[in-house]
């Protein structure tokens, strides 16, 4: 019998089956498996897909606020964004993932929510949850710089590593308007993450001063991925990002930042509401949604 409901508590059978999703579906590792069970899963943010006693197809809600502009002013919308939305290639054509998203509305539309994000994992995706009522809201400037071969605008900067706690309120304090605020407990799996594949989290320094903050994955020793660069106030992004091209002038340097007037942005996530026109926040095109979960 076909059933959907969050997870209970203490359930390991229901962990393991989920493990077993995420090996299938995203080819996680133990370590990364480890890692995400241990800092960020909750059985009661966990929507699963049972059919008798399998687990075929899970969802995770993830709650956080959305700081955007309404009416001219700043206003915060309770969210939560959806993740690992999975299911046991086995069990796929049964259309598991939508009924899962449909609980998933209905359950938030119940609770008061007013915002629903996401991240489509692929281009291809962004169609799929568009039918189902997202439509594209957060933009990004990404682009992948080739060996610097030279170390002369890195020699006066140092990457400095940050604590959990401090890089988060820096993150806080440097974000721009429109934003996902996450709480400072999701901060431990994102620093996890990047520690795990062999990144971490730094504020970037110069003589002595905080120039900015960053934090960092490499998946490759001659690929690193610059998933957060934030300049403090005066301070030039394309310095900085010269500054870490530099520190790591062996591998290429793909540098993720929010989107800029200046700049072609792509996109890189969606939203979908549960409030009326009148009540939602300006589109502004330049929304950023930190700490993706890729």
């Amino acid at each position: 019998m076909e059933q959907i409901r969050f997870v209970t508590a203490g359930d390991n059978s229901a962990i393991e089956q989920m493990k077993k999703i995420w090996r299938e579906c995203f080819d996680a590792d133990d370590a990364y498996l480890q890692l995400y069970f241990s800092t960020r899963y909750r059985a009661d943010q966990t929507l699963a897909f049972y059919d008798d006693d399998q687990l075929l197809g899970m969802l995770t809600l993830l709650p956080c606020t959305y700081r955007g502009q309404w009416q001219g002013r700043e206003r915060l919308y309770r969210a939560y964004y959806l993740f690992a939305v999975g299911t046991l290639p086995a069990a796929q054509g049964r259309q598991i993932a939508t009924k899962l998203l449909t609980a998933a509305d209905e359950w938030m539309q119940q609770q008061g929510v007013e915002m629903a994000l996401l991240a489509p994992a692929e281009q291809s995706l962004y169609h799929f949850y568009q039918k189902r009522g997202y439509e594209h809201w957060f933009t990004r400037w990404q682009k992948t710089f080739p060996p610097k071969q030279t170390t002369d605008a890195a020699q006066e900067f140092v990457l400095t590593p940050l604590s959990d706690e401090e890089y988060w309120q820096h993150h806080c304090r440097l974000i721009r308007q429109d934003s996902i605020l996450w709480p400072q407990n999701a901060m431990a799996f994102a620093a996890g993450e990047s520690r795990l594949y062999h990144g971490g989290i730094y504020a970037l320094t110069r003589q002595g001063k905080q120039c900015g903050i960053c934090y960092l994955y490499r998946y490759q020793p001659n690929e690193v991925i610059v998933k957060e660069l934030l300049p403090e106030p005066g301070e030039d992004i394309w310095t900085l990002t010269e500054a870490l091209r530099g520190m790591f002038s062996q591998a290429q340097v793909q540098v993720r930042l929010t989107a800029q007037a200046q700049k072609e942005a792509e996109w890189a996530g969606m939203a979908r509401f549960y409030l009326p026109p009148s009540q939602q926040p300006q589109r502004t095109g330049q929304a950023y949604l930190p700490f993706i979960l890729d």
